[in-house]
């Protein structure tokens, strides 16, 4: 894959995302897979699935000697990441991590008939919608020092930890 190079001279590179659009073809069949084999459980098997993964993701990150993934999301910020809130992104991430572990489990009892699926879908869409906004206005309130905390200024700043060499991005 090519790099290029981004406007303060950082190296950047393609290769993260590119492997990253690549994992989700298999991903996709696995799913199609799973989904066509579960039948009508199908749906609720595949969040289940997404929900464990992604709060893999998350947690895998929060093991010794390991930098959160929101730490370094965060440190990819056009303000950088102070060390003083390295704690708050560590707890955020935590968060996530069982947020979306409590959601693979609500998917899997959907699987068994004992809660129903849209309305475990309903409530997951509006509790991630909610904890993600609510977020930016906490961290806003508690760490004014970083500015107004914006889903876009989030979303850049995992765009630059996503294309960024290395495993550990220094503050910007």
């Amino acid at each position: 894959m090519s790099a290029r190079r981004g406007s303060a001279g950082d190296g950047l590179s393609w290769t993260g995302p590119a492997i990253w659009a690549l994992a989700i073809v298999p991903e996709l069949a696995f799913g199609a897979l799973a989904f066509w084999i579960a039948g009508r459980h199908g749906p609720a098997l595949l969040a289940a699935a997404i929900n464990l993964v992604v709060c893999l993701r998350f947690a895998m990150t929060l093991r010794p000697g390991q930098v959160p993934l929101i730490t370094r999301y965060a440190r990819c910020d056009r303000l950088g990441l102070p060390p003083e809130c390295e704690g708050y992104t560590r707890g955020l991430t935590s968060a996530w991590a069982w947020l979306l572990a409590g959601f693979a489990l609500l998917h899997a009892l959907a699987m068994a008939d004992l809660w129903p699926m849209a309305a475990v879908g309903r409530w997951q869409a509006i509790a991630f919608t909610g904890f993600f906004l609510g977020e930016h206005l906490f961290r806003s309130w508690r760490m004014p020092q970083l500015g107004i905390a914006t889903p876009w200024r989030t979303f850049q700043a995992i765009w630059r930890a996503s294309t960024r060499r290395g495993e550990a991005p220094h503050a910007a």
